[in-house]
């Protein structure tokens, strides 16, 4: 895997305890990423330093020092200690849903989706389907739930329609999408690809290669 981390000690925001953890100081894509935007390799395989954990309190999130609008007593709770209700034993795909539950604790709804979908990511490589729906799931669900916060985010509302598709949820995406414009151009072509799929009952993984006429890096 070629990216170049470097150690550093942390200090957890919500019980102060010191931990070492590697942070990437570079990494590189060589191909075009995925329609929810995973990334190619070698970044692809990173994954394990996107998220930390506390060894002491268990606070998870993509730099333990960041603060938290919240106390121990979260970290404690049976939400947080149960994922949320998704049953796991990978302990990746646990930091990222734990990551999530933080954000959204944390009023960072846009990072909340992208927390989830990384454990989708998890779970795909591991063909864990049931797993990553529910995560993909549970990100869908936060931009339906908060249409002030994504409503204008487009960049969000095309990557719902991706979750979708991958959650089997054909029909949604014809109907939400046929009459629906973006503002770029590039949005509308993922879109009408988006739709092409669902048409067939398509729920594979596309690159933004596999849509004729576009090359994005």
């Amino acid at each position: 895997m070629n990216v170049e981390t470097q150690e550093y000690t942390i200090i957890c925001s919500v019980c102060g305890c010191k931990s070492n953890h590697s942070i990437i100081k570079n990494s590189k894509a060589d191909d075009a990423p995925d329609l929810d935007l995973r990334p190619s390799e070698p970044h692809r395989s990173s994954m394990e330093f996107w998220v930390m954990q506390c060894p002491e309190c268990g606070y998870c999130n993509d730099v333990l020092s960041r603060s938290a609008d919240f106390d121990h007593e979260y970290i404690n709770s049976d939400e947080y200690k149960s994922l949320g209700g998704i049953d796991t034993q990978n302990e990746l795909a646990a930091k990222f849903i734990k990551r999530a539950l933080v954000n959204i604790k944390n009023h960072q709804l846009t990072e909340a989706v992208q927390s989830y979908l990384y454990a989708a990511w998890v779970f795909d490589d591991i063909n864990s389907e049931d797993r990553a729906k529910q995560c993909r799931t549970a990100a869908i669900n936060l931009i339906d739930n908060n249409k002030e916060a994504f409503s204008q985010n487009e960049n969000f509302i095309i990557l719902k329609a991706d979750m979708l598709r991958r959650c089997g949820e054909f029909e949604r995406v014809i109907t939400e999408y046929s009459e629906k414009k973006f503002s770029k151009i590039i949005f509308n072509v993922i879109s009408e690809f988006q739709i092409k799929l669902s048409k067939r009952g398509d729920s594979g993984v596309y690159t933004s290669d596999d849509i004729p006429g576009i090359t994005i890096k």
